[in-house]
């Protein structure tokens, strides 16, 4: 009984709860679901980049196009191939890829152990030639190869072949000192190259046939390079020898150099520029063997020791296949490494 008072109950609230609802029009249920109201403003559309004006879009350098620092056909960082330079003592400042022979005649050292740039100390004292020698004559036939691995960065190896005729000493040949090295173009423009380089010599060579000075050595250099004009061009060097081992003879030498050279390269054809070069050593330290005929020999102090020479050759070549350097050298002080030098070099670039 109480149970069914419950039910009555519960039913007359639902059906006063649904005539409640069912009174207010604006609360009548819909029969069917209706779709959701459209948002007054439209939904964001996906981002779309505008296109770019060609016209307005500024211009973009060709890196690796003709004339360009990187064309494939320029070295040294600019319009300069390898036939650019026409000195033949001076070294060259543009990195390129070329082989060189070169071949040197010289006479008359009669210091051959100065501060051991060329020769050790004799024996007993020194690892050199068995006697003291008043004079040497010397031909040298060297073979150097570079490479450029990039316009401004090049590495070399050059091998060289001694034969010497000494006065009191046997004639010798043989294979003398190895050197390797690189150059780095520090600055680079279309007509002006100044370039880092470093050569390193290995002892090689039999240093008691005279073919080799039996130490290691090491030798920076910054080099220059000037095109004045299309015919005019100025090259020059600073360089320092300095030995890493060795006898008490070995010392450190200052090499300075300068060349001009006058003439245009016709990349097609045949042409010829003649060349004349200064270039000086100063021995910062070391000693040196004196053998003054008919004089008894002694040791002497070779720092301050001051030698310049002048040079005189000609280049010729065509295009820019190969070109052949010829030229002579005298001394110009009273101290020498040799009287009279004679270099001839055949040399191609790729």
């Amino acid at each position: 009984m109480r149970a069914s008072v419950w039910s009555a109950r519960l039913a007359w609230a639902l059906c006063a709860g649904a005539g409640l609802c069912a009174g207010s029009a604006s609360a009548q249920l819909p029969s069917t679901p209706q779709a959701p109201a459209k948002l007054t403003d439209p939904a964001p559309k996906a981002f779309e980049p505008k296109a770019a004006d060609p016209a307005a879009a500024p211009a973009i350098p060709d890196m690796f196009g003709a004339g360009s620092p990187y064309d494939s056909g320029d070295l040294g960082g600019g319009a300069l191939s390898t036939m650019d330079s026409a000195v033949g003592y001076v070294d060259s400042a543009i990195p390129a890829s070329q082989f060189r022979l070169r071949t040197d005649a010289a006479w008359r050292n009669n210091r051959p152990t100065r501060a051991e740039f060329f020769y050790p100390q004799y024996q007993p004292g020194g690892p050199g030639l068995p006697a003291p020698d008043s004079s040497i004559d010397y031909q040298i036939v060297s073979a150097y190869l570079e490479g450029a691995l990039n316009p401004d960065f090049s590495i070399f190896v050059e091998a060289p072949f001694r034969f010497i005729n000494p006065t009191i000493n046997d004639n010798s040949a043989g294979f003398s000192d190895l050197q390797v090295g690189f150059k780095y173009a520090l600055l680079t423009c279309p007509d002006s190259v100044t370039t880092f380089q470093t050569r390193l010599s290995f002892p090689t060579g039999d240093a008691d046939r005279g073919l080799g000075n039996h130490l290691y050595t090491v030798e920076p250099a910054l080099l220059s390079y000037n095109q004045l004009s299309d015919r005019l061009r100025v090259e020059s060097e600073l360089r320092l020898w300095v030995p890493i081992d060795g006898t008490s003879f070995a010392g450190p030498v200052l090499r300075y150099g300068i060349g001009i050279s006058f003439g245009e390269r016709n990349p097609d054809d045949f042409w010829i520029a003649p060349v004349v070069e200064l270039v000086g050593w100063t021995v910062l330290g070391g000693r040196e063997s004196v053998s003054p005929s008919p004089s008894p020999r002694f040791v002497a102090d070779a720092c301050g020791d001051t030698i310049v020479n002048a040079k005189f050759g000609v280049r010729m070549g065509l295009g820019n296949l190969f070109d052949i350097y010829t030229g002579y050298g005298r001394a110009l002080t009273g101290e020498v490494w040799y009287k009279d030098v004679w270099r001839t070099e055949l040399r191609i670039g790729f």
